[in-house]
């Protein structure tokens, strides 16, 4: 999932359509693409719709007027086996629901590029599933339009089962501009067999606190095997952001109007990093996630990483899945979320999508097999979660420790494009002053964001 307002004639937005190069580098940030990190759940071949949950499908209640027979088009950045069962769920609301309105889901690579181009072009579809980093820009943008009054009646009551963090991404200068999926936190992989033979409980879905985190690396490397398997590239940032908020720090200010990574809480995560990789894992750095080769081949005992890794590791016996420790002083953990959104204004066509969202939600518990947790603490709760996705069940209360940016345009990518380079420099021993090194990343991102506010509004 990885990291330009600007006026160009007619012929030229058509030609961006077809090369797909609208400003990449700006709109995404340093993370995994769906396509590279989200591979099929072992257990389920792409598009199968069939499970315990099926019978609860069915949309139910009054169609909103006008809607019967709508047709709508959805683009999404879903363009791996987590994009054959987005398509499988849109088929089957096509077929089920009973005010007859049919979804065609369309994986897009380079979507943020695609949907610009596409409104430049007056070629957009009626609606989008959008990561929770790009929102704010899209909105600014004038690409996603706000949710309509008819819309909203669609959803009924339902903001009380979702996290606040995640159901305040949607929101962008007071009006609500997406609706939240799902949520990709920050997890823990371990070594069943490691643990087990060092004398370490296996931790339940509840975080490790301190101590128990602590004792478990204690008795690893007791037992002779190497506790830890830490990186550098996306995952030392990941987990970076992870740990400034469990040291009680943030990247940004609530308005995401001021960097504040460079905080004593941002140098003791970053110092505990070092701490951790120095003491107990192998020398492994770069991107491509070699930390997760080095633990899939059983040379460590314990690794982070995203969740779409889970359908990847679920095939090994030794593999067990839990939420990312308290290694800090409070619960917390990096992680993003999918969002769908409205890249049209019709009223009519909102509330017939909203059919479509609204039943995507009420039965995440099917998009919960594509490697995602699901937003709703309902679906979260549900006990046929454990079964259609077992290891989804194991760390699906992540999304209740998770911490969003504020919905500020391309606010990830100013902070991440500078502080990244300072993480890699400083666990490579380059950087004597770590705080003076923050300082100055800190600084060039607030320059950014200064730029941004001029860039967007």
């Amino acid at each position: 999932m990885k990291n330009i307002t600007r006026i160009i004639f007619p012929m030229l937005l058509v030609f961006s359509m077809l090369l797909t190069a609208c400003g990449g580098a700006a709109t995404e940030p340093p993370q995994p693409t769906e396509a590279a990190t989200e591979p099929p759940m072992a257990t389920e071949a792409p598009g199968a719709t069939e499970s315990p949950a099926a019978t609860e499908a069915p949309v139910s209640g009054e169609c909103p007027a006008g809607v019967e027979g709508m047709a709508l088009e959805m683009w999404s950045p879903f363009t791996g086996p987590d994009g054959d069962e987005m398509t499988a769920l849109a088929d089957r609301f096509s077929s089920e629901n009973p005010c007859g309105v049919t979804v065609t889901h369309v994986a897009q690579p380079e979507y943020v590029q695609k949907l610009e181009a596409a409104a430049a072009a007056d070629q957009l579809p009626a609606m989008t599933a959008v990561r929770a980093i790009n929102v704010a820009q899209l909105a600014a943008r004038n690409v996603l339009k706000p949710f309509s009054p008819e819309a909203m009646a669609v959803f009924g009551d339902v903001e009380g089962d979702l996290p606040e963090d995640l159901w305040n991404v949607g929101m962008y200068k007071g009006e609500r501009y997406s609706f939240p999926l799902d949520v990709h936190p920050l997890v823990m992989f371990y070594n069943k067999e490691m643990l087990a033979a060092a004398g370490v409980e296996e931790p339940g879905a509840e975080p490790w606190t301190r101590e128990e985190f602590e004792d478990a690396l204690a008795k690893l490397e007791a037992n002779g095997v190497t506790p830890l398997s830490l990186g550098t590239a996306f995952q030392a940032a990941a987990l970076w952001q992870a740990l400034i908020r469990q040291y009680g720090g943030s990247l940004a200010n609530e308005e995401g109007t001021t960097a504040t990574y460079n905080s004593e809480a941002g140098v003791k995560a970053l110092e505990k990093i070092k701490e951790l990789r120095d003491k107990y894992t192998p020398e492994v750095s770069g991107a491509g996630d070699p930390e997760v080769n080095v633990f899939k081949q059983g040379e460590a005992a314990i690794t982070f990483h995203g969740p779409w890794w889970i359908s990847d590791l679920q095939k090994i016996d030794f593999v067990g899945f839990a939420p990312l420790p308290t290694i800090g002083d409070q619960p917390a953990t990096w992680g993003g979320s999918h969002q769908l959104a409205f890249t049209t204004d019709d009223p009519t066509t909102q509330a017939a999508g909203a059919l479509w969202i609204k039943w995507l939600s009420d039965n995440s518990i099917e998009w919960a097999k594509a490697g995602q947790v699901p937003a709703r603490q309902s679906v979260r709760d549900d006990p046929a979660l454990a079964e259609l996705a077992p290891p989804i069940s194991r760390v699906a209360e992540s999304a209740n420790i998770v911490v969003i940016l504020p919905q500020v345009p391309a606010l990830e990518p100013a902070l991440w494009d500078q502080f990244g380079a300072v993480i890699d420099a400083y666990l490579a021993g380059d950087v004597a002053d770590l705080q003076a090194a923050l300082d100055e990343a800190n600084a060039k991102s607030q320059q950014v964001m200064d730029e941004n506010v001029s860039t967007y509004e």
